[in-house]
């Protein structure tokens, strides 16, 4: 079980839990309701974990509140509210699994960057916004839909060998394609060509 002295473990009385944490806006593309659906299934096999979601202005954070309500799963949800960049950070560290729910979309969260860069293993839905970047390698992907959510979280929670796998890949890719060296490297790329093109050597 990951354990972490983090101060904001103890702040939200999560020490010893297993915390699936998910940071992001809280709008409805972005799933936080089929992750509401899905914990049910997961917190009847697994008493020890913690969903934390991080972000979303009050009325939003009301909704989804209501929504674990009436799951019956509200015990087993944490939300924190909007958090400075530094204490997402300080998250990360002590996240057991990193999730996006989204439902639609095509442009990809910034949040996959940092999730791919933390050393823990992503779970994520399999539609566009994610499939530009995530693949099987580096992350757990499963469709949109409460039931392989749920699914998919229990499928972390049991394979150790599978998380660190993923989380191993995801950093790799990171380092050889997000990181500012691998920007600064593709830029240089660019410029490259453009030299060469406009000497009409390409």
């Amino acid at each position: 079980m990951k354990v972490n002295p983090n101060p904001l473990a103890e702040r939200y009385a999560i020490n010893g839990h297993r915390v699936i944490l998910y940071a992001g806006t809280f709008e409805p593309y972005q799933g936080l309701d089929l992750l509401v659906d899905a914990s049910a299934e997961v917190v009847k096999a697994r008493r020890d974990v913690r969903f934390l979601c991080a972000g979303g202005n009050e009325k939003q954070v009301n909704s989804i509140k209501v929504r674990a309500n009436q799951r019956r799963v509200a015990d087993y949800f944490i939300f924190p509210g909007l958090l400075p960049p530094e204490e997402v950070e300080f998250l990360l560290k002590i996240a057991f699994i990193l999730i996006s729910p989204r439902a639609a979309g095509t442009n990809t969260p910034l949040k996959i960057y940092s999730y791919l860069r933390s050393g823990v293993p992503i779970l994520a839905t399999k539609i566009v916004s994610h499939t530009q970047v995530l693949t099987d390698d580096v992350a757990l992907l499963v469709e949109p839909c409460a039931d392989a959510l749920s699914a998919g979280i229990l499928k972390l929670l049991d394979d150790a060998d599978l998380r660190e796998r993923l989380a191993q890949n995801a950093r790799r890719l990171a380092e050889e394609s997000y990181s500012p060296e691998a920007y600064r490297r593709k830029v240089a790329e660019v410029f490259t060509f453009l030299a060469a093109r406009s000497q009409g050597r390409v």
